[in-house]
């Protein structure tokens, strides 16, 4: 069974996707810096969370 995400997450991680979508990366360590740069989330469970979900819709973007 997958991962289900809040809303909230989701909501926040494609608006920035959509934003500055050629900035991230598949690299989850590089999006986390971005995410804390972009944003101003302060949790860093909250900003972990964002940038796995960010990371991941990177690695399954279809190829163009």
């Amino acid at each position: 069974m997958g991962n289900i995400r809040q809303t909230n997450i989701k909501r926040i991680a494609l608006r920035l996707a959509e934003n500055h979508g050629n900035v991230f990366t598949t690299d989850f360590d590089t999006n986390k810096h971005l995410v804390t740069k972009y944003t101003t989330i302060e949790s860093k469970v909250i900003r972990n969370r964002v940038a796995g979900y960010v990371t991941r819709k990177m690695t399954h973007k279809p190829r163009e």
